[in-house]
Protein backbone atom coordinates (compact mmCIF):
# COMPACT_ATOMS: atom_id res chain seq x y z
CA UNK A 1 0.00 0.00 0.00
CA UNK A 2 1.41 3.38 -1.15
CA UNK A 3 2.29 5.84 1.96
CA UNK A 4 0.54 8.75 2.36
CA UNK A 5 1.81 11.92 4.57
CA UNK A 6 -1.49 12.24 6.40
CA UNK A 7 -1.43 8.76 7.31
CA UNK A 8 2.14 8.32 8.32
CA UNK A 9 1.92 11.84 10.49
CA UNK A 10 -1.18 10.47 12.53
CA UNK A 11 0.43 6.77 13.05
CA UNK A 12 3.21 9.15 14.61
CA UNK A 13 1.40 11.37 17.23
CA UNK A 14 -0.96 8.58 17.68
CA UNK A 15 2.26 6.29 18.62
CA UNK A 16 3.86 9.32 20.73
CA UNK A 17 1.01 10.25 22.74
CA UNK A 18 0.14 6.57 23.97
CA UNK A 19 3.69 6.06 24.85
CA UNK A 20 3.66 9.69 27.03
CA UNK A 21 0.63 8.32 28.01
CA UNK A 22 1.74 5.08 29.52
CA UNK A 23 5.25 6.76 30.62
CA UNK A 24 3.20 9.02 33.23
CA UNK A 25 0.88 6.24 33.89
CA UNK A 26 3.92 4.31 34.97
CA UNK A 27 5.61 7.66 37.21
CA UNK A 28 8.35 7.53 35.08
CA UNK A 29 7.26 11.07 33.45
CA UNK A 30 5.57 13.73 35.80
CA UNK A 31 2.27 15.06 34.33
CA UNK A 32 3.72 19.10 34.10
CA UNK A 33 4.42 20.81 30.35
CA UNK A 34 7.97 20.52 30.76
CA UNK A 35 7.93 17.07 31.61
CA UNK A 36 6.42 16.07 28.78
CA UNK A 37 8.25 18.72 26.57
CA UNK A 38 11.35 16.83 27.87
CA UNK A 39 9.53 13.48 27.04
CA UNK A 40 8.85 14.28 23.18
CA UNK A 41 12.02 16.03 22.37
CA UNK A 42 13.75 12.81 23.14
CA UNK A 43 11.30 10.42 21.55
CA UNK A 44 11.28 12.45 18.48
CA UNK A 45 15.18 11.67 18.36
CA UNK A 46 15.19 8.62 19.16
CA UNK A 47 12.53 7.85 16.34
CA UNK A 48 14.66 9.70 13.90
CA UNK A 49 18.01 7.42 15.05
CA UNK A 50 15.92 4.20 15.19
CA UNK A 51 14.22 5.02 11.53
CA UNK A 52 10.79 3.99 13.30
CA UNK A 53 8.39 5.99 10.76
CA UNK A 54 7.76 6.34 6.86
CA UNK A 55 10.48 8.28 5.36
CA UNK A 56 7.76 11.02 4.60
CA UNK A 57 7.35 11.81 7.84
CA UNK A 58 11.01 12.94 8.36
CA UNK A 59 11.41 16.35 7.45
CA UNK A 60 8.36 17.02 10.00
CA UNK A 61 9.81 15.15 12.66
CA UNK A 62 13.67 17.34 12.18
CA UNK A 63 11.47 20.25 12.18
CA UNK A 64 9.89 19.43 15.67
CA UNK A 65 13.06 18.20 16.74
CA UNK A 66 14.71 21.95 16.55
CA UNK A 67 11.26 23.62 17.73
CA UNK A 68 11.96 20.95 20.92
CA UNK A 69 15.71 22.24 21.20
CA UNK A 70 15.07 25.75 20.33
CA UNK A 71 11.92 26.47 22.32
CA UNK A 72 12.02 23.68 25.18
CA UNK A 73 8.46 23.26 26.89
CA UNK A 74 7.44 26.61 24.39
CA UNK A 75 7.45 24.34 21.16
CA UNK A 76 3.78 23.11 22.78
CA UNK A 77 4.58 19.88 20.76
CA UNK A 78 1.98 17.57 23.44
CA UNK A 79 -1.11 20.11 22.63
CA UNK A 80 -0.04 20.34 18.68
CA UNK A 81 0.02 16.26 18.65
CA UNK A 82 -3.32 16.06 19.95
CA UNK A 83 -4.78 18.69 17.46
CA UNK A 84 -3.05 16.79 14.76
CA UNK A 85 -4.60 13.50 16.06
CA UNK A 86 -7.88 14.72 16.35
CA UNK A 87 -8.33 16.38 13.31
CA UNK A 88 -6.02 13.97 10.95
CA UNK A 89 -8.11 11.00 12.84
CA UNK A 90 -11.74 12.67 12.13
CA UNK A 91 -11.47 12.61 8.08
CA UNK A 92 -9.52 9.47 8.25
CA UNK A 93 -11.76 5.83 7.66
CA UNK A 94 -10.20 2.42 7.76
CA UNK A 95 -11.36 0.00 5.14
CA UNK A 96 -10.02 -3.52 3.40
CA UNK A 97 -6.92 -1.45 2.01
CA UNK A 98 -5.96 0.27 5.07
CA UNK A 99 -6.50 3.67 6.82
CA UNK A 100 -6.54 6.92 3.85
CA UNK A 101 -8.85 9.87 3.25
CA UNK A 102 -11.83 10.22 1.41
CA UNK A 103 -11.51 11.61 -2.09
CA UNK A 104 -11.63 15.63 -2.41
CA UNK A 105 -15.16 15.93 -4.16
CA UNK A 106 -16.72 18.79 -6.22
CA UNK A 107 -19.28 19.79 -3.94
CA UNK A 108 -17.16 20.16 -1.28
CA UNK A 109 -15.14 23.06 -2.53
CA UNK A 110 -18.49 24.49 -3.79
CA UNK A 111 -20.15 24.38 -0.18
CA UNK A 112 -16.91 26.37 0.95
CA UNK A 113 -16.62 28.92 -1.62
CA UNK A 114 -20.67 30.08 -0.90
CA UNK A 115 -19.87 29.72 2.82
CA UNK A 116 -17.22 32.74 2.46
CA UNK A 117 -19.40 34.48 0.29
CA UNK A 118 -21.95 34.65 3.03
CA UNK A 119 -19.21 35.05 5.30
CA UNK A 120 -18.47 38.40 3.00
CA UNK A 121 -15.59 37.60 1.86
CA UNK A 122 -14.87 38.52 -1.92
CA UNK A 123 -14.07 35.19 -3.82
CA UNK A 124 -13.68 35.19 -7.41
CA UNK A 125 -13.64 31.82 -9.80
CA UNK A 126 -14.17 33.56 -13.18
CA UNK A 127 -10.75 34.51 -14.76
CA UNK A 128 -7.36 32.15 -15.13
CA UNK A 129 -4.29 32.88 -12.70
CA UNK A 130 -1.88 32.33 -15.91
CA UNK A 131 0.88 35.09 -14.22
CA UNK A 132 1.76 37.10 -11.71
CA UNK A 133 -1.58 39.53 -11.26
CA UNK A 134 -3.73 41.87 -8.59
CA UNK A 135 -6.73 41.33 -6.88
CA UNK A 136 -8.41 44.18 -5.59
CA UNK A 137 -10.91 43.42 -2.64
CA UNK A 138 -11.43 46.94 -1.16
CA UNK A 139 -10.26 45.67 1.90
CA UNK A 140 -12.85 43.31 2.37
CA UNK A 141 -10.39 39.39 2.97
CA UNK A 142 -10.64 37.85 -0.37
CA UNK A 143 -10.16 34.10 -2.08
CA UNK A 144 -9.39 33.55 -5.65
CA UNK A 145 -9.59 30.42 -7.53
CA UNK A 146 -8.06 30.05 -10.87
CA UNK A 147 -10.45 29.45 -13.35
CA UNK A 148 -8.91 27.74 -15.92
CA UNK A 149 -7.46 25.27 -12.86
CA UNK A 150 -10.43 24.81 -11.48
CA UNK A 151 -12.57 23.83 -14.85
CA UNK A 152 -9.98 21.05 -14.97
CA UNK A 153 -9.04 19.97 -11.63
CA UNK A 154 -11.95 17.67 -10.88
CA UNK A 155 -12.83 14.20 -13.33
CA UNK A 156 -15.35 11.86 -13.58
CA UNK A 157 -18.04 12.69 -10.73
CA UNK A 158 -16.76 15.34 -9.81
CA UNK A 159 -13.35 14.11 -7.71
CA UNK A 160 -10.19 16.01 -7.32
CA UNK A 161 -7.55 14.73 -9.61
CA UNK A 162 -4.87 17.49 -9.27
CA UNK A 163 -3.51 19.68 -6.86
CA UNK A 164 -5.50 22.80 -6.88
CA UNK A 165 -4.36 26.27 -5.46
CA UNK A 166 -6.37 28.82 -3.34
CA UNK A 167 -5.37 32.22 -3.69
CA UNK A 168 -6.17 34.00 -0.02
CA UNK A 169 -5.87 37.26 1.68
CA UNK A 170 -7.05 38.48 5.16
CA UNK A 171 -8.71 36.56 7.71
CA UNK A 172 -7.22 32.96 6.73
CA UNK A 173 -7.78 31.73 9.80
CA UNK A 174 -11.46 31.67 9.19
CA UNK A 175 -10.88 29.91 6.00
CA UNK A 176 -8.88 27.19 7.00
CA UNK A 177 -11.37 26.39 9.93
CA UNK A 178 -14.16 26.25 7.53
CA UNK A 179 -12.74 24.40 4.91
CA UNK A 180 -12.07 21.67 7.05
CA UNK A 181 -15.50 21.43 7.97
CA UNK A 182 -16.69 20.92 4.89
CA UNK A 183 -13.59 17.98 5.05
CA UNK A 184 -10.93 19.75 3.07
CA UNK A 185 -7.22 19.82 4.34
CA UNK A 186 -5.61 23.29 2.92
CA UNK A 187 -1.85 22.98 2.51
CA UNK A 188 0.58 26.70 2.36
CA UNK A 189 2.36 27.08 -0.16
CA UNK A 190 3.34 30.89 0.94
CA UNK A 191 1.43 33.18 3.47
CA UNK A 192 1.78 36.47 1.48
CA UNK A 193 3.94 35.90 -1.73
CA UNK A 194 1.92 34.28 -4.73
CA UNK A 195 1.05 34.82 -8.27
CA UNK A 196 -1.68 36.67 -6.56
CA UNK A 197 -0.14 39.72 -5.48
CA UNK A 198 -0.68 40.03 -1.69
CA UNK A 199 -2.09 37.05 -1.11
CA UNK A 200 -0.80 33.57 0.10
CA UNK A 201 -1.04 30.57 -1.50
CA UNK A 202 -3.21 27.29 0.02
CA UNK A 203 -3.08 23.93 -1.78
CA UNK A 204 -5.90 21.52 -1.92
CA UNK A 205 -4.47 18.08 -3.14
CA UNK A 206 -6.42 14.59 -4.18
CA UNK A 207 -7.64 13.42 -1.19
CA UNK A 208 -6.53 16.07 0.99
CA UNK A 209 -3.25 13.87 0.97
CA UNK A 210 -0.68 16.60 1.07
CA UNK A 211 2.89 16.07 1.29
CA UNK A 212 3.32 18.29 4.16
CA UNK A 213 1.36 19.30 7.61
CA UNK A 214 -2.14 20.60 6.48
CA UNK A 215 -3.23 24.14 7.99
CA UNK A 216 -5.29 23.22 10.92
CA UNK A 217 -7.81 25.24 13.35
CA UNK A 218 -6.57 26.46 16.04
CA UNK A 219 -5.27 24.47 18.95
CA UNK A 220 -8.28 22.14 20.86
CA UNK A 221 -7.93 23.86 24.48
Amino acid sequence: MASTFNRDIYQVVTTALSELTEAQASGRVPRTPLSEAHFLGRWITQALKLHRFSRTTVEQLKAWQQQSRSRGKGAELTPLFRQIQAWYGALLTVDDGGTAMAPVQKPQLAALLEEMVTLDWQVETTYPVRGPCHHHSEGRSSLVVCADALSSAFEGEGTLAVPLSLYARGEVSVLIARAYQQGLLLHKVSDYRALVKYHGEYRLYPDNAGPMLAELPALIA
